[in-house]
């Protein structure tokens, strides 16, 4: 008689969990699972499976590892010289006519960068920019009468 009673004290424990768990709506993946393991098939997980690792590489440009410096100048303006220095280093040209444009590419991770653009012209109105990395840094501009010899300077730096 014991294990009758154990039996059908079972029976009225799985009812109840039954009926709790149909109110939570799993029996129907109870029942998927049934059907499936009775088929021969795995019963499915409760959980997610492992998300699949990023494989994916991402490439790597060259703007994405250097910082762009670009120098602009634009005008009226003869441009007898300009005088490029970038951390010490300087170069120049002779007889340029605007519009004159400089891009140099400097590797991240290396320090503060100073730069100087000297414009020497006469006669006109110019105008210069720079930017790093797409973002303005600094500007100026100038005008000279005829015949006359004038300066502008450009000058600016960046940091890491």
């Amino acid at each position: 008689m014991e294990i009758g009673a154990a039996r059908e004290g079972r029976v009225l424990r799985t009812a109840g969990l039954l009926s709790s768990l149909r109110r939570k709506g799993v029996v129907a993946l109870l029942a998927g699972a049934s059907l499936l393991t009775a088929c021969g098939q795995p019963a499915p997980s409760a959980t997610a499976p492992p998300a699949e690792p990023n494989t994916a590489t991402t490439s790597s440009s060259p703007a994405a590892e250097e910082h762009v410096l670009e120098l602009e100048v634009t005008g009226t303006a003869t441009l007898s010289s300009l005088t490029f220095t970038l951390d010490g280093k300087v170069s120049e040209e002779k007889a340029v006519k605007p519009p004159w444009r400089k891009t140099v590419e400097v590797p991240y991770g290396t320090g503060r960068h100073e730069w100087r653009l000297t414009m020497r012209h006469s006669g006109g109105s110019l105008s210069a920019t720079a930017t790093v990395d797409g973002k303005l840094v600094t500007r100026t501009g100038g005008a000279g009468s005829p015949g006359s010899n004038n300066t502008a300077n450009l000058t600016g730096s960046f940091t890491d």
